[in-house]
């Protein structure tokens, strides 16, 4: 979950997130068990998202409806107004063995908030979306979205949805400061999707073109396969299949394999020329490929605010007096420009606490921040004001304990 607790920073808002390659689930044993049990994914107050390459699995009624993730903006005690859900990307992924796939709110329904924007959700595998995800006292709607609130800019383009649930896609009034519902910017395109009883539905208002018309004005909605719908329910430019057609289209669903078979009329048939629904080779590359390799950190690291306590303490020098400049008073060699350790053997000792505000970035600055140092060393006069810089070569040891960072020099 991102968000929830109201920041105390003004004007917080988690940003630059990814959530790729994880595999995300809860054991169902918790079913029957007295747990509260929520979603799998949520979002709250964030920014700028990626969510791709994940398996996310197993979300049913409990604690809340089931829906395994979550766009909704939530200004949970009242102090952060400027919360918002936004620019958020969910795209090759697994999802299976849920209750609901998505919850999309516009707004905070009890709170001020900013409005979700910006949402795409593209290239997705969605099965086992099931009324069988229920509990005793609830039921679960089987949805692949609920959406309301009048968010911004919602982009559902080449998923696989596979659900039982009466809609496919319910689209609901909800709550927005300015009384204005309806979904601005809104696409449907490229999705293998089953009509069921009401497929996409507008609450109130009516199934496919009818409740689109009204929630989503001016909205793209094409080359979508909709399993069992009516075609004179639907815009033009999308197909209708029967409902055993659509599920004839895949290689096993049975064994959730559901590429699709030769002979499907859905087969390079979508707006970019691809096969209507997920691009397999695409989610397949997303689960499965290898690490970035994490770059060898480099470090600089300034010693003559070596450790007090004199010879064998905070630092072992060989030869008598300062070498090279005074900044302390004892045995070390050291210079304003330089610290030296002129002889083998010889070491300087720093333990930092890691909230130190002076220190305790003093292993982790990289070359821009040093610079930035030096500079405003010199501009004070400070004799420290250039300091020792060694980076990745012998002699170096780090120990980090309970809070605090030894840092040993050895020539």
């Amino acid at each position: 979950m991102f968000g929830g607790a109201d920041p105390s920073i003004p004007n917080l808002v988690a940003t630059g997130i990814t959530i790729r390659r994880n595999y995300i689930t809860k054991p169902t044993s918790w079913i029957m068990q007295s747990w509260t049990v929520k979603n799998l994914v949520e979002f709250k107050n964030a920014q700028n998202v990626v969510v791709e390459g994940n398996v996310i699995e197993n979300s049913w009624v409990a604690a809340q409806q089931g829906y395994a993730v979550l766009f909704t903006p939530r200004n949970q005690e009242g102090t952060a107004p400027w919360t918002i859900v936004r620019n958020v990307v969910f795209r090759n992924n697994i999802m299976r063995h849920v209750a609901g796939g998505f919850s999309i709110s516009g707004y905070d329904d009890g709170r001020p908030s900013q409005q979700t924007s910006d949402i795409t959700i593209s290239n997705n595998l969605f099965y086992d979306v099931s009324t069988a995800w229920s509990i005793p006292n609830g039921a679960a709607a089987a949805r692949f979205a609920i959406i309301g609130g009048g968010p911004r800019n919602v982009t559902i383009d080449h998923n696989t949805v596979d659900n039982n649930g009466s809609a496919t896609i319910l689209i609901y009034g909800g709550y927005t400061p300015t009384s204005t519902v309806q979904i601005y910017g809104f696409q449907l395109t490229n999705n293998l999707l089953r009509d069921n009883a009401y497929g996409v539905f507008g609450d109130a208002v009516g199934e496919g073109s009818a409740g689109l018309r009204f929630y989503t004005p001016n909205a793209i909605v094409a080359r979508n396969a909709f399993g069992g719908a009516a075609a004179t329910q639907y815009p033009t430019g999308n197909d209708f299949p029967t409902m055993a057609q659509w599920q004839a289209d895949f290689v096993n669903i049975g064994a959730a394999n559901y590429r699709l078979v030769a002979t499907s009329l859905s087969k390079n048939a979508s707006t970019d020329a691809k096969d209507v629904g997920v691009d397999f080779t695409a989610l397949d590359a997303a689960l499965n490929a290898t690490p970035a390799s994490t770059p060898a950190p480099r470090f600089t690291v300034q010693f003559e605010n070596y450790d007090t306590g004199g010879e064998g303490v905070g630092y072992h020098d060989t030869t008598p007096g300062n070498k090279g400049g005074l900044y302390r008073s004892d045995n070390v060699d050291i210079a304003a420009a330089n610290e030296h350790l002129s002889h083998r053997g010889e070491w300087r000792r720093q333990n930092r606490s890691a909230h130190d505000p002076e220190h305790g970035r003093v292993a982790g600055m990289d070359d821009d921040q040093q610079a930035r140092r030096r500079t405003r060393r010199r501009e004070a006069g400070d004799p420290r004001r250039d300091g020792y810089e060694r980076r990745d070569r012998r002699g170096w040891q780090l120990q980090l304990v309970c809070g605090s960072i030894i840092l040993l020099l050895v020539c």
